[in-house]
């Protein structure tokens, strides 16, 4: 009987570590909150458009400052806030996230400015931004998730919701592709695909990584009554 309890025990120890890992991998919050503000902030800019246009200058203004102030707010306290959390827990931000942020970058700015550029020489129509980008997109959200983030799903999952987008511009779902009316032009989705699926992403690895806190915290009380 000692002996199946001092296995089970073992075996929970062992679950410890890969469970904490997919907490801090999931751990999405940072994420939820710089998507909200870009959205919020796309709001703001698309309300300064409309005074521009509406002859409100002075309140045109303001909303352009507005949404500078708070992106950049955004941007400056990211860090902050990763030190605030690792002072409160004591699980620092997971390594796959600072290799993400130290690599990805690059190659995604290049494939972006490549395809601005064969945008602009005739290669691809305007309203086919979101498919084409698609293309490089995907593949780096996937190979990042396979090569630095093995605890988590984002990569998977921000792809198979962005690339879902990309494939009802491609056959023109309503609602997901903009018709041309109004201030909105086709093509103009590129603006909402990646900070909308990237919220959604961010929700759903949200509750997934405090189901892994919970499973920590029973594990660790089980744990403690064991000990006692």
């Amino acid at each position: 009987m000692d002996k199946n309890r001092d296995q089970q025990n073992g075996d929970r120890l062992k679950e410890i570590p890969r469970v904490v890992r997919r907490y801090a991998e999931n751990r999405a919050l940072p994420m939820i909150i710089f998507h909200a503000v870009f959205i919020a902030c796309f709001g703001i800019v698309f309300l300064g458009v409309f005074f521009f246009l509406r002859g409100k200058f002075i309140l045109a203004a303001s909303m352009m400052l507005l949404s500078a102030a708070m992106f950049i707010y955004c941007l400056v306290t990211s860090d902050r806030h990763e030190s605030r959390y690792f002072t409160k827990t004591g699980i620092p931000q997971s390594e796959s996230v600072q290799q993400i942020r130290k690599f990805l970058p690059v190659p995604l700015i290049i494939f972006c400015a490549i395809g601005m550029i064969m945008e602009q020489y005739g290669v691809f129509p305007a309203h086919l931004r979101v498919p084409i980008s698609a293309v490089y997109v995907c593949p780096l959200l996937i190979f990042a998730n396979l090569r630095w983030a093995r605890g988590s799903f984002i990569g998977y999952l921000w792809a198979l919701l962005y690339g879902g987008w990309a494939l009802a511009i491609v056959f023109k779902v309503p609602v997901l592709t903009f018709s041309g009316d109004g201030q909105m032009k086709p093509g103009d989705e590129m603006f909402l695909a990646v900070p909308v699926t990237g919220l959604i992403t961010g929700l759903i690895a949200y509750i997934y990584s405090r189901y892994a806190l919970k499973k920590l915290k029973n594990i660790a009380h089980v744990e403690g009554e064991c000990y006692e």
